[in-house]
């Protein structure tokens, strides 16, 4: 594999970049999992994978009214421990989603335990008044209970949620509940010493890792094929070079010098010609990205906080040229329009598009009326950031023209990905010092199929938090009560069905506040040789190493 970038982290409780979690699928294992393969329905399918079944209330795993699982290890998975193979444990699986509270590193995952495991909220306070030493830490990690986990021997795990939680399933199925052997305690989560002890239980481990230069993946001598139902494993290893430009990687696999992209995807200007002939080489999958999206930051001062006015932030929806900018994404066979936040791909999705533009190329006049209504007849002027790598220079300078047709002037703000996220999206001083107005980004479900929590939660939720304090994932800084009351009621339903009908009145709220502007539902693409067979795509990842492997003959033959 041949890419430009490295992973976030190698460590399952920190490892979240789409590239990351490609990889962590080889030597990483959870309690239950997802089939790789073609059929978007199946793909959001919990199976089991640790776990000797999926837990339901028909074998009687799940009860106490759907708020206590019960899981039961396979045997003969095991770790491979330098001094060689040894079982993996429930006490493994409850240190795994302990480590996530890490007050010196938390998982960007552990929102989602917070908020279901009984006790796990009063653990991770426990944890962050123990003394900020990794010694003391693990100390206080070890020996804390978790009321709502429950190792019972060494084989059966006892999870007791605050209430019940139609996808507490899809999370356990995240890299984020990783089981830990007890090596890792010592560790600050992600740190080098904790990748130096990295160990696998899945079939392959990481044998090398220069940072910005290498990874490869080797055999981990300590898994058992018979015990795993979801990989196959069958190349001997991965070998990822970084550092590569997008034309020489795309040049690479494209002469078969190398097999497949690693962080990069075809650049736009190959993908008429690759889709023209149908060349099997790339491969396109419907995937429920929003991507992009334009993030509007409703504490910006700006111009009179008008990014806080809800007349401004409908005026941008009917302001960008999303047609536009869907041919910068490789047009209509890579992209759909998205006129709303939840994807066709989502259980929970019913067409809803209160911003429906002809063609999707946007209403200037509209805008400019809104405008008008908001105190703005002669317009305004906003801040746009984003990336200035890939397609996002060209993106944002299709919206800057758009805006422009109704009279928004746009100062455009170009930031490496570190500088995006880190100085500008999640800087709380950032957002209220007006250093951005609007921002364009993508967003990623963590699971397939029984997903809306995935979107709304993340983006919109806003229970409990300070103004200055940490925002996660919600960019813009919006807040909604009637929103945070509907997720509330959407997370706690018993039924899938019911939670459906609290999320689609959440993403109607959101949307009549137009709190962001929906631009593309992106599908997935990837690049790799005619070598390649077999290549299968797994939830929210490029496709499943695991099981796909190498030949002569032509891809798809």
């Amino acid at each position: 594999m041949v890419g430009a970038g490295d992973v976030d982290h190698l460590d399952p409780a920190l490892a979240y970049h789409t590239v990351t979690r490609g990889i962590v699928r080889a030597y990483t294992r959870q309690l239950v999992g997802y089939p790789a393969g073609r059929d978007r329905e199946a793909a959001g399918r919990i199976v089991a994978d640790l776990a000797t079944e999926v837990p339901s209330a028909a074998n009687g795993r799940v009860t106490a009214r759907g708020t206590r699982y019960t899981f039961t290890l396979r045997d003969g998975v095991c770790w491979n421990t330098p001094s060689g193979a040894r079982p993996v444990t429930a006490q493994d699986v409850v240190r795994g989603i302990k480590r996530l509270a890490h007050p010196l590193a938390p998982s960007p995952g552990l929102p989602y335990f917070l908020s279901t495991i009984d006790g796990m909220a009063e653990f991770r306070d426990a944890l962050a008044g123990a003394p900020r030493t990794p010694e003391a830490i693990a100390e206080r990690m070890e020996h804390t209970d978790v009321r709502g986990m429950r190792a019972v021997g060494m084989t059966e795990v006892v999870f007791t949620i605050r209430h019940p939680a139609t996808d507490f399933l899809n999370m356990l199925a995240l890299p984020f509940a990783t089981p830990a052997p007890a090596e890792y305690l010592p560790h600050v989560p992600g740190s080098p010493e904790l990748n130096d002890t990295l160990m696998s239980n899945g079939p392959y481990e990481v044998t090398r890792h220069v940072r910005g230069r290498r990874i490869t993946l080797g055999r981990n001598p300590a898994w058992a094929p018979e015990t795993d139902g979801l990989r196959a494993a069958h190349v001997d290893g991965v070998d990822i070079r970084q550092g590569v430009s997008e034309e020489d990687a795309y040049e690479l696999v494209a002469s078969g010098a190398a097999d497949m992209l690693w962080d990069v995807q075809p650049l736009t200007a190959r993908l008429p010609e690759l889709l023209r002939t149908g060349d099997p080489r790339l491969e396109v999958c419907p995937a429920g990205l929003l991507s992009p999206y334009l993030v509007i930051s409703v504490v910006s001062p700006n111009e009179g906080n008008a990014t806080g006015d809800r007349k401004v932030r409908q005026a941008l929806q009917y302001a960008v040229d999303k047609a536009a900018v869907s041919l910068v994404w490789g047009g209509p066979r890579l992209n759909d329009i998205a006129d709303q936040i939840l994807p066709p791909l989502c259980t929970a999705h019913r067409e809803f598009r209160p911003y429906r533009t002809e063609g999707g190329r946007g209403d200037p006049e509209r805008a400019g009326r809104l405008l008008a209504e908001a105190g703005y007849p002669e317009g305004l002027t906003l801040r746009l950031v984003f990336r200035d790598a890939d397609i996002h220079p060209e993106t944002a300078e299709t919206v800057k023209v758009a805006l422009a047709r109704a009279g928004i002037r746009v100062k455009t703000v170009p930031a490496s990905i570190n500088e995006f996220f880190d100085d500008y999206l999640s800087s709380s001083s950032a957002a209220r010092e007006g250093a951005w107005d609007i921002a364009l980004t993508g967003w990623e479900p963590d699971w397939y199929g029984n997903n809306a929590r995935t979107y709304l939660q993340p983006l919109f939720g806003s229970r409990g938090v300070a103004d200055n304090g940490d925002w996660g994932s919600n960019f813009g800084r919006y807040r909604n009560e009637k929103v945070d009351d509907l997720l509330d009621a959407a997370l706690t339903s018993e039924s899938q069905k019911r939670a459906a009908e609290f999320f689609r009145r959440l993403e109607e709220e959101v949307m009549r506040d137009a709190a962001v502007v929906p631009i593309l539902f992106a599908h997935q693409y990837w690049f790799h040789s005619t070598r390649v067979h077999n290549w299968l795509p797994y939830p929210v990842l490029n496709g499943d190493l695991t099981n796909l492997w190498l030949g002569d003959a032509p891809s798809g033959a």
